[in-house]
């Protein structure tokens, strides 16, 4: 799972990068990048040039090759990818200033992810090992897992904390009215009170996925319950228009909303992947 959700999330963005959304959502990262504003004139080709890295990175990881050496490769490149991803946080305006800014977070939920994506691109490359660098794999395996765990409880708290705010009520209101699993909840409740319920079933599985330190079943409810949540957004990918960019024809080409979606795919792979190793195969098993 793990391997075919980075494969298609890399492989989805860089073709993405072809097209003209994919150069405006290049542009408008590059041009408020403390570093990289210079280029702010060069968006298309850094999208190009971007496209080309995750198209090559997508298919290292999930094309059928027989050698672990690409895939190897492959998850080099994911994790790095998303590790430069996360300077954005610390460059870009990625806070809602009419919020009060930091910790408001506004643009940079979606870069938040990231760090979940480093830490699964850290796990499945420690199962393309050798037998000269297995116990190197093997650490990494471990390191990984702490990231993974880290990515899920920022993602789900922060997003979730953010859930009882007006500013992020009104940002959820067209996905929610789209949605038939939640539509019809508006019928019972205000938008607010609507999303405060979602805030709190996001900050209640924090307090689960708590339980990896110190108790494994509380940690799989928790894991049970972000893979509950992440099939629920990827819903929105079937249910809200806006997930695709109509100036494009619509599906496959995905729009700003689509992409922040879709980066809940490997997510939910690493709730799977998290999953398994509180298995009797898995690290956390043999604590």
């Amino acid at each position: 799972m793990a391997r075919l959700a980075l494969a298609v999330m890399f492989l989805w963005f860089g073709a993405m990068n072809f097209t003209a959304v994919g150069t405006q959502i290049t542009g408008s990262w590059i041009e408020g990048h403390a570093f990289l504003s210079g280029l702010a004139g060069q968006a298309g080709s850094a999208a190009k040039t971007l496209g080309v890295y995750q198209i090559i990175a997508g298919i290292l990881i999930g094309a059928p090759i027989p050698s672990g050496s690409f895939r190897r490769i492959g998850f080099a490149m994911s994790g790095l990818y998303a590790a430069m991803a996360l300077t954005v946080l610390f460059t870009n305006p990625v806070w809602i200033e009419a919020a009060g800014g930091f910790p408001a977070i506004g643009s940079g939920q979606g870069i938040l992810k990231y760090i979940a994506i480093l830490g699964l691109s850290l796990w499945g490359g420690s199962f393309e090992n050798s037998r000269m660098f297995a116990q190197r794999h093997t650490d990494m395996r471990l390191w990984s897992q702490p990231v993974m765990w880290l990515g899920l409880v920022l993602v789900l708290g922060w997003i979730g904390g953010m859930k009882f705010t007006a500013v992020e009520a009104a940002g959820i209101e067209p996905l929610v009215q789209t949605s038939p699993a939640f539509a019809w909840l508006l019928g019972l409740m205000s938008l607010q009170t609507l999303s405060n319920l979602i805030g709190m079933i996001e900050l209640i599985t924090v307090v689960g996925l708590i339980g990896y330190w110190f108790n494994t079943t509380l940690f799989r409810m928790g894991l049970y319950l972000a893979i509950f949540t992440f099939i629920l957004t990827l819903s929105f990918l079937i249910t809200f228009p806006g997930s695709w960019a109509g100036e494009l024809g619509g599906f496959p080409a995905l729009g700003r909303a689509g992409h922040f979606l879709l980066k809940d795919l490997p997510l939910l792979a690493v709730c799977l992947a998290m999953l398994s190793e509180t298995g009797r195969q898995g690290t956390l098993s043999r604590r």
